[in-house]
């Protein structure tokens, strides 16, 4: 390493050029080179004066930059503009703020290129060909040497791993990989006979077509009957499996194994390969997971061919890679001794599996397994799907995972908890039961709204009646309700939760309009669209100056924060209440009545509208908390694919991250 301080002494030699030297006056040149050989701290030192030729011709000598160069390292001292120094470790090509630096640069003298010249050892009127090429050579030698330590990492990190199970092979053919029966059709055949792809036997079955199942007399493996001329010439199975190993010190490895099984007869030729592995571990400090992951990439790299990171998908992110694929059959007869005495000792992954028998990620799993310590308590009482979107989706925390009893950790009632579990709840529906406690008829309500796909507005309704009464008389309306279309000819009840939601906005508008809500013709229109809209035009028409003070004070304070524009379409805020009854009307939807909640702080009102003309009305987006739960067009049409892509990421996007904020 060069000894920056011994190199300052040399760093301004206060060369003089003449003024009539015709270098100075090359337009096409920016830079004049003077060069020198200096021993510097017992280093024979080339040094490059590089001046800026605009600055020689008006007597300023002074060196923009001092390149320092020895045989196995260099440095450059950079003078900035205000007349400091900076040291750099770019290379000479990239002193300049352009691709052409060099081109720019010429010798001061023939005596200063056949310096740098002597000093490589090479031929004269090289140029600055030998100086380029050492320091390409240094930065070579320095890549070549990181690699070097990073491979070595590798190598000490990778040197725990034990052996592959020996019955791992024996596993995959007969539990994951698929065996044949091959055999040569003939019609009306009874007792065909043919070879078992398992074990290679040849043997006889009855009742064969293809496609059939039946199992091998001789190895008792299950056979998939295919005629040879079905197989064509070549055909390849091929399957992901993982294998969870203990590595010492508390950590964990999942090694990722690729299998093909290419069949060009009637018995398979079978590779084998490891693809991937997986480190997991908890810091006994803070608790905190820490994992890292390999793949192997054969003969890509100096000592190791493990590569640190995931692997790459061969085209794109987004288009399947199976050889980057990690989800895989898990290996379980090791699990009890491998994962003895580690943080995963009671880790219920082998239940979890057991009950899938399909391929998962163990990754996640096992770092789900120590954020979540009733993990094992669901497994064992069969709550799988909970488990699942535990380990492998994002999902608020719903459950109370100090407790010990199953319904207390589902937040249920104990009479609850066989309901849920045969009806295999997952955390979204849990959500919505966990609302009903205490209430009667939950478990049909919630059996309803399933068989409906509704999931939302239904609390707000059972204020003012029972359970019972809400489902027969949305049924009822629901009836004569669902072929009935708006002026535009779209059918203005899709699906059941248009006719709730509405059903909901009218017991709303009843409220604020100070209608008697336990009267059962309030209640219990005849006609629930034609009661809604008439009060609807009664909300629209009333104005009240608190409301709308309210409102314009509450999109001033969210002016800007809900911005987002997209594919041609974009967010835009009503400035009044005004506003908002025109976007009704304009609309021919409901949205007038929502002014008062605005105001109210109790949900958001927004316009979406296309970028090309932002005053003419398109959809209404309601927003409450985190999500828009209404976006409606015109007659209350529900969003088309462009504004539902367009809704989703506004939502992950910008509410997500802003709202809590906008609203506080």
């Amino acid at each position: 390493m060069l000894n920056k301080r011994e190199c300052r002494r040399f760093a301004d030699t206060d060369l003089k050029m003449a003024p009539g030297n015709g270098i100075l006056h090359a337009g096409q040149i920016d830079y004049i080179i003077r060069t020198a050989i200096k021993m510097i701290d017992h280093h024979k030192t080339l040094i490059l004066y590089v001046y800026s030729r605009t600055e020689a011709v008006q007597g300023s000598f002074q060196p923009c930059c001092t390149v320092f160069q020895t045989k196995d390292d260099y440095i450059t001292l950079v003078r900035r503009e205000d007349g400091s120094t900076a040291w750099s470790t770019a290379a000479f090509i990239n002193l300049g703020y352009s691709w052409d630096f060099q081109d720019k640069c010429a010798f001061y003298s023939a005596a200063d290129e056949m310096r740098l010249c002597k000093y490589f050892k090479s031929s004269p009127g090289s140029g600055f060909k030998p100086l380029l090429k050492a320091q390409n050579d240094i930065l070579e030698k320095r890549r070549q040497e990181r690699q070097r330590i990073r491979e070595n990492t590798i190598i000490s990190r990778m040197s725990g791993v034990p052996a592959l199970p020996r019955g791992l092979k024996g596993w995959i053919h007969k539990s994951v990989m698929p065996a044949y029966f091959y055999y040569d059709y003939k019609r009306g055949g009874k007792d065909v006979p043919g070879v078992c792809s398992a074990c290679g036997h040849e043997i006889r079955l009855s009742g064969v077509k293809q496609g059939n199942k039946a199992v091998c007399p001789h190895c008792k493996h299950e056979l998939i009957m295919k005629p040879r001329s079905r197989r064509g010439c070549c055909m390849t199975d091929r399957d992901t499996c993982q294998v969870i190993q203990n590595v010492g010190n508390g950590e964990l490895v999942i090694r990722i194994v690729k299998v093909y099984y290419t069949y060009t007869d009637d018995t398979p030729e079978i590779n084998i390969y490891e693809n991937a592995r997986q480190f997991i571990r908890q810091n006994g400090g803070d608790g905190k997971i820490d994992s890292e992951c390999y793949y192997y990439q054969h003969g890509s790299g100096i000592l190791t061919d493990w590569k640190k990171g995931e692997r790459p998908a061969l085209f794109s992110q987004w288009q399947y890679s199976f050889e980057a694929d990690t989800c895989a059959h898990l290996y379980t007869r090791n699990l009890p001794d491998e994962l003895n005495g580690t943080a995963w000792q009671y880790c219920p992954i082998d239940g979890y599996y057991s009950h899938f028998r399909e391929q998962m990620q163990s990754l996640p799993f096992l770092a789900a397994y120590l954020k979540h310590p009733r993990l094992e308590h669901l497994v064992k009482t069969g709550f799988y799907e909970i488990v699942t979107d535990l380990a492998y989706r994002h999902h608020p925390d719903c459950l109370d995972e100090t407790e010990n009893r199953t319904h207390r950790i589902l937040r249920a009632a104990a009479e609850d908890v066989q309901f849920l579990k045969e009806l295999n709840v997952d955390i979204s529906t849990l959500q919505i039961f966990q609302g009903y406690v205490g209430l009667k008829d939950r478990q049909k309500l919630l059996l309803w709204q399933l068989e409906h796909e509704v999931n939302r507005d239904v609390l707000p309704i059972l204020e003012h009646m029972t359970v019972h009464k809400f489902i027969r008389y949305m049924d009822n309306q629901y009836g004569f309700l669902r072929l009935r279309k708006n002026p535009h000819g779209v059918l203005r009840y899709e699906e059941m939760q248009d006719l709730v939601s509405e059903y909901r906005d009218y017991l709303d508008m009843c409220h604020k309009l100070g209608y008697d809500m336990e009267n059962s013709f309030v209640l219990y229109p005849k006609d629930l669209q034609k009661s809604h809209d008439k009060a609807a035009r009664r909300i629209k028409h009333r104005k009240d100056a608190k409301i709308k003070c309210d409102f314009i004070a509450v999109y001033q304070k969210l002016s800007g924060q809900l911005d987002f524009e997209k594919d041609g379409l974009k967010i835009v805020y009503p400035d009044t209440p005004d506003d908002v009854i025109k976007e009704g009307h304009a609309l021919h939807h409901c949205v007038g009545g929502y002014v008062e909640r605005a105001a109210n702080k109790e949900c958001v009102i927004l316009f979406l509208r296309k970028s090309s003309d932002e005053e003419k009305p398109f959809y209404t987006i309601e927003v409450q908390g985190q999500k828009a739960v209404q976006v409606r067009g015109t007659g209350n049409c529900s969003m088309t694919p462009e504004v539902e892509a367009f809704i989703t990421d506004w939502e992950q996007r910008v509410l997500s991250a802003r709202l809590p904020a906008a609203a506080a």
